[in-house]
């Protein structure tokens, strides 16, 4: 082929795959030979590509030519589109090519007259057809994912999703969501809660998430944003729009700024509005509308036009943004994530609007006490730690109800982070007696404790230690200071380590089984304990009713 002709055929701008070019650039020349054009072919196609900007649409041969190089039964390959339409994407593949084929020039039409494309820009985006099927197909990627990928190579498609969605949608692959997908996802979410966030309240699980956000590699202020959106600058609506915008983020790669590609105006948005409404959160049946009128994003020029709420506008449009930077599965644990903080919301709302806490648990008896006691001794509780962790709170203090000793972590969410609190353990007890003053520090695990398990707190109690240096310098060099761990679990790898050294102390390590926990909890002298430090925090709302129906059933 003559360099004239592959510049030529080039220039048509058809969607061809990079490792399929030199089969496509033969069955052209081959398909032109049939047809009759043996000489003079890039004049040809030249020719053709003048007529079709000029005249407003191609030529039958020119029509024919292109349907025939996109799509054609029985050649191999059938398209070159595609790398391949092999595997379980293939199906999808084929059928997109077959619609480029029949829909090409009526796709750049409606590219042109409906989305506002001069002709050779309609040109330059359909060139990327292939890809963008691909990325919808095989990344589940949305058109306004797409289009930002696209916009890097041409600015001339910057915001414009709408052109890439009609492109999907003559291909037979624009992504749609669903009622049931969503309300799936919402009831998936809604399980995952407790097991998401523990104990944790609103603002022990806006830390929770701010550090999830910090391990993907997520940059940003996430409790400052969070905590304006849920507490400081609360306003209803705006935690609407983000969980919408988060549902669409569990079944596609989504650009999860962009505002209206998912039919805002349609059941979803209406369904999700209600469930706002049935738990007490005020916001309007038409909220979503009411908050992105006018607007492609929510951005900073979204921002700027709102008067409710500013901090918390500004901090949407932040925890969106930062969202959007991210890579698809990164993306999705964070989306997870916070999905899950909204539905702890949710649900918090939903039982203070509703009256009563569901399975309160009474002030226990010997008896009831001793039920319970007996239950965490016996296995994992499979209450996200809670219950586990709780009873550890009473073993400390009665191993440490001494004079002089002073709690750390007393009453502490199971997920609140030992480093974020700067904690040697869930719970540290602390004795500030010169000169060789004492800690002990207990962390409680339900279930088998590992080795990696280990390894892994005495990594964060080493940094901790370093953090809280010169504050325990105060009283003693760490030298002389005792420090001990005490892990409580049900059972334990065999030959886990009695002790280490972390900067130039000495570390005792001692293991405890749940069950020996439970049976030095005295159930007379310590019942006011157990009813204060175990029975009591279970009866907060941000604990989840099968935690208390779990204890409800130990006691019966």
């Amino acid at each position: 082929m003559s360099y004239d002709l592959r510049a030529a055929v080039r220039g048509v701008l058809l969607p061809v795959a990079a490792s399929r070019e030199q089969q496509f650039l033969d069955a052209v020349n081959a398909y032109l030979d049939g047809v009759g054009i043996v000489q003079d072919k890039a004049n040809w196609v030249n020719l053709q590509l003048r007529r079709w900007k000029r005249d407003g649409s191609p030529t039958p041969a020119f029509r024919a030519f292109v349907r025939a190089m996109l799509y054609t039964e029985g050649r191999d390959p059938v398209t070159f589109m595609f790398d391949s339409v092999d595997g379980p994407n293939g199906p999808a593949y084929l059928r997109a090519a077959q619609l480029a084929s029949n829909n090409f020039f009526d796709l750049h039409a409606s590219l042109v007259s409906a989305h506002l494309l001069p002709h050779d820009a309609a040109r330059q985006i359909l060139s990327h057809g292939g890809m963008i099927a691909r990325l919808a197909v095989e990344e589940q990627m949305t058109a306004s994912e797409i289009s930002r990928l696209i916009t890097v190579r041409d600015n001339r498609f910057s915001l414009n999703w709408r052109a890439v969605q009609a492109i999907l949608a003559k291909m037979g692959c624009a992504p749609s969501l669903s009622l049931d997908q969503a309300q799936q996802t919402f009831q998936d979410d809604s399980d995952a809660e407790p097991e998401l966030l523990g104990d944790l309240d609103i603002a022990g699980s806006i830390e929770r998430v701010a550090l999830v956000a910090d391990s993907l590699g997520c940059k940003g202020d996430f409790v400052e944003w969070l905590t304006d959106l849920f507490v400081t600058d609360f306003h209803a609506p705006y935690l609407l729009l983000l969980h919408y915008q988060l549902l669409i983020q569990d079944s596609f790669d989504h650009a999860v700024t962009y505002a209206y590609e998912f039919k805002p105006r349609g059941q979803i948005a209406a369904w999700l509005t209600q469930e706002y409404i049935a738990a007490g959160i005020p916001v309007a049946r038409n909220a979503f509308l009411n908050n992105a009128k006018a607007t492609l994003r929510f951005d900073q020029v979204w921002v700027t036009g709102r008067t409710d709420s500013p901090r918390s506008a500004t901090a949407l449009a932040n925890i969106l943004e930062a969202i959007e930077n991210m890579g698809s599965l990164a993306k999705d644990e964070l989306a997870s994530q916070m999905r899950g903080l909204l539905h702890r919301y949710l649900r918090v709302e939903s039982e203070r609007h509703g009256g009563a806490l569901p399975h309160i648990l009474p002030t226990l008896t010997d008896v009831q006490a001793e039920a319970l006691l007996l239950a965490i001794g016996a296995g994992n509780t499979n209450t996200t730690g809670i219950l586990e962790q709780r009873l550890v709170d009473c073993f400390g203090l009665t191993e440490h109800a001494g004079d002089g000793w002073a709690a750390k972590g007393l009453g502490d969410s199971v997920f609140a982070a030992n480093t974020y609190r700067r904690k040697l353990g869930d719970i540290e007890f602390e004795l500030p007696l010169r000169p060789h003053p004492r800690s002990v520090s207990y962390e409680s695990h339900g279930g088998h404790l590992t080795e990696p398990y280990v390894r892994d707190h005495l990594d964060s109690f080493a940094y901790v230690l370093g953090v809280r240096q010169e504050e325990l310098e105060t009283i003693a060099p760490l030298p002389d200071w005792q420090f001990e761990v005490v892990f409580v679990a049900h059972t334990f790898d065999p030959g886990l380590p009695n002790n280490i050294e972390v900067g130039g102390s000495n570390v005792a390590l001692r293991y405890v089984t749940f069950e020996d926990a439970a049976q030095a909890v005295s159930v007379g002298p310590d019942l006011d304990v157990i009813n204060e430090h175990l029975v009591a925090p279970l009866n907060s709302g941000f604990v989840h009713p099968s935690v208390r129906e779990r204890a409800l059933a130990y006691i019966a």
